[in-house]
């Protein structure tokens, strides 16, 4: 097996690992306070890209058992995760999946980490852009569709022998504002489609100048 595969499974393992603690890490049982390996969980949570408040979380948890965490290890095995969560690489994909940074990487590393995760929060804004632009679309498709669906009913009623005069005139009245609304809409969509149509560029050319993939 080479060499980059097991060192991706081992990333696979400690990540699984830490996001079993991040679940359960403020809720830590007796046992698992006792026996726990203090600088294995700070590498964890070094991995996760963890703050330093989560030692004092764990540290509560354990204080209701009467068991007090060993800090210094626990600081040495997070800086020690800390060199596999604040890469470049890393700092990409947390930018373009939206995510947030909390600042927890050394100075020696955070440029590199910036770099990465402000190359990808640009291309995940740029998406959301498109998305929210093809939601409104959508949406406007939607309402036009359920004009037409009342306007459709309204109409029935309107020459059906119930209906009496005032109820045709007030017919009459709700069926001229859904045709204007149905109109104003067409026209919003064909903007909100130009308007798709530059963010989806936009999007595309961000794509295409980031040096990450």
């Amino acid at each position: 097996m080479g060499t980059s595969i097991v060192n991706t499974i081992k990333v696979i393992a400690v990540l699984a690992v830490a996001v079993f603690f991040l679940n359960g890490c403020a809720t830590m049982s007796a046992e698992e306070c006792v026996t726990a390996d203090w600088r294995a969980i700070g590498y964890e949570d070094g991995a996760a890209g963890q703050t330093v408040a989560m030692l004092g979380k764990r540290r509560q948890a354990c204080a209701d058992h009467g068991v007090r965490p060993d800090t210094e290890a626990y600081r040495a095995g997070r800086a020690e995760g800390l060199t596999l969560y604040c890469t470049e690489m890393r700092g990409f994909r947390i930018g373009r999946a939206g995510g947030t940074y909390g600042g927890v990487c050394p100075r020696d590393l955070e440029d590199d980490f910036l770099a990465g995760y402000e190359s990808g929060r640009e291309i995940y804004q740029a998406q959301r852009a498109v998305n929210d632009v093809a939601s409104a679309i959508r949406s406007a498709h939607n309402e036009r569709e359920h004009l037409l669906d009342d306007i459709t009913e309204m109409s029935a009623h309107l020459v059906s022998d119930e209906a009496t005069k005032e109820e045709r005139i007030e017919l009459l009245a709700d069926i001229a504002r859904l045709k204007t609304r149905h109109t104003e809409l067409g026209f919003e969509i064909e903007d909100m489609e130009y308007e798709l149509a530059l963010r989806e560029a936009a999007f595309h050319e961000i794509q295409l100048r980031s040096p990450y993939r």
